[in-house]
């Protein structure tokens, strides 16, 4: 007769879950439970800062485009750039876009025209930034219109926005037939020369950006050291400055403070009342991108002395440091930041020493002591003029009766 296996019950628990988990991990539908895992890769890589540009697509028609327009525009309720100054929004507006953009040089055919396949008549691109965090949307978008505008002045084209994804991105539709009739051939080497252009009018609203081909970085290895350095070299746009009382407590004495964005859009606040003077010399405003630093501390000293004891005086010299800042200005006042090595090495110290009191000192500590033994029998303190307890000095109940 076979007897039945004694299991615990923690140790049967674990059992259907490790199958549990085995056999979900050998399902097809596997990808669903990873694609729902966080990523916590960080952003700031010596990659990050690139510039994409893509071709997504083309349009060989009047109803292929009108269908991709509907999807930009339509679907997400966005707000169409035609150039930075000239914005479309709602229904009306968007319609009469729709029909400038097809009138602007050849018209676009419609499918029941064409034989065959027909030719491209609208190409979709898609511009972004790996490194999106510190890239403010309306820079992102003055620097793809001025890129598409310069490259090609001739042809018709409009910009959305979209912040749907985790990665946002603005589109842009080009139409190929410029204004002339001329049609552009738009090649891998425009993409680059795109890419490059891009990059650059980035650096010139004060935005880190790159555009480094693979060719060019296995060419030259460095490219990826440089931009390590870069990296530990950030300006981060400054948002706040200004008094208040520190880390904004009514409790605590007033202060300094300055605020500024980091890489992931939050708000990072520094105290110090050395940063108004800092702050006023180099007459830094907001919106401006700059890296502070503490280079350097500067020796106080405070002398406390302590009361009187069997004729001498205890005195102790406080050798603290003060904080010495300083900044480099993105754009205008770019310098590295030199921190003096020793830094870490100043500490505050204590020097002791004892006084001998003077003839004239000692008889006013004597007065001094005589005055607060009367206060405290007749319950007053007259340094303060509050009345104490009359009888705190009477300790026994007989005092107390009498």
């Amino acid at each position: 007769m076979s007897r039945k296996p004694n299991f615990d019950e923690d140790e049967l628990k674990a059992k259907r879950v490790f199958t549990k988990i085995e056999r979900n991990s050998k399902s097809a539908f596997a990808y669903k439970h990873k694609s729902t895992v966080k990523n916590t890769k960080k952003f700031d890589t010596p990659f990050s800062k690139e510039v994409v540009v893509k071709l997504t697509g083309a349009s060989n028609n009047y109803q292929q485009w009108k269908k991709h327009f509907n999807y930009n525009i339509k679907k997400f309720d966005y707000t169409l750039f035609e150039d930075e100054n000239i914005i479309y929004k709602g229904e009306d507006e968007l319609k009469q876009f729709e029909q400038y953009f097809n009138d602007f040089g050849p018209q676009i055919p419609n499918q029941s025209e064409i034989k065959g396949k027909g030719k491209r008549e609208v190409l979709q691109f898609a511009f972004s930034m790996k490194h999106h965090e510190t890239t403010p949307a309306d820079k992102l978008m003055e620097a793809v219109i001025k890129t598409v505008k310069e490259k090609y002045p001739n042809n018709a084209s409009y910009f959305v926005y979209h912040s749907d994804t985790d990665n946002p991105h603005i589109h842009c539709d080009l139409k190929i037939a410029g204004a002339d009739g001329k049609r552009i051939d738009v090649r891998k080497a425009d993409l680059l020369q795109l890419r490059k252009k891009f990059a650059k009018n980035l650096n010139d609203l004060g935005i880190e950006a790159y555009a480094t081909s693979k060719k060019e970085r296995l060419k030259d290895k460095s490219i990826i050291k440089d931009r390590i350095e870069n990296m530990k070299n950030h300006h981060y746009e400054v948002s706040e400055f200004g008094k208040a009382k520190y880390k904004f407590d009514d409790r605590n004495s007033e202060s300094y403070f300055v605020s500024y964005k980091t890489k992931n859009g939050d708000i990072t606040t520094i105290w110090s009342k050395e940063l108004e003077k800092l702050i006023k010399d180099n007459n830094i405003v907001s919106g401006e991108f700059v890296k502070f630093q503490k280079v350097d501390k500067v020796t106080v000293e405070r002398i406390i002395r302590k009361k009187a004891v069997n004729g001498k005086r205890e005195v102790f010299t406080k050798t603290s440091f003060k904080d010495v800042w300083d900044c480099s200005i993105k754009g205008r006042a770019e310098k590295d930041l030199i921190v003096n090595p020793n830094i870490k090495d100043k500490k505050v110290s204590y020097n002791y020493e004892e006084q001998q009191l003077s003839d004239i000192e000692k008889k006013n500590a004597q007065f001094l002591k005589m005055k607060k033994e009367r206060e405290a029998k007749q319950g007053l303190n007259i340094s303060s003029n509050v009345k104490g307890n009359k009888f705190s000095h009477l300790k026994k109940k007989d005092d107390l009766e009498r």
